[in-house]
């Protein structure tokens, strides 16, 4: 198969907004794995069956470590607030 850097493609752009929030961490594991595992309509039910099981999978760890990331962006900043107040 030729590709032809020139076609002008560049895919599906997916616009997510929130309002007087921000992402959660299931929102952007979803968003994640829209990404990351694309299931065509056309696989055979075993193929199907079994993407959809790693693919639930995968949300989960991602999911997991979302929050963990999330969890340690609040201890950080909870130590910077502190440290600015020992200054002060």
């Amino acid at each position: 198969m030729i590709l032809d850097p020139f076609n002008g493609e560049v895919g599906h752009a997916y616009a997510h907004a929130t309002k007087n929030r921000g992402h959660s961490a299931e929102e952007l594991a979803d968003m994640a794995l829209n990404k990351i595992v694309f299931i065509g309509e056309d696989v055979p039910d075993p193929i199907k069956e079994q993407a959809l099981a790693y693919r639930e999978n995968l949300r989960n760890v991602l999911v997991f470590y979302m929050r963990q990331a999330m969890m340690s962006e609040r201890t950080t900043m909870r130590a910077e607030i502190m440290a600015e107040m020992k200054e002060n």
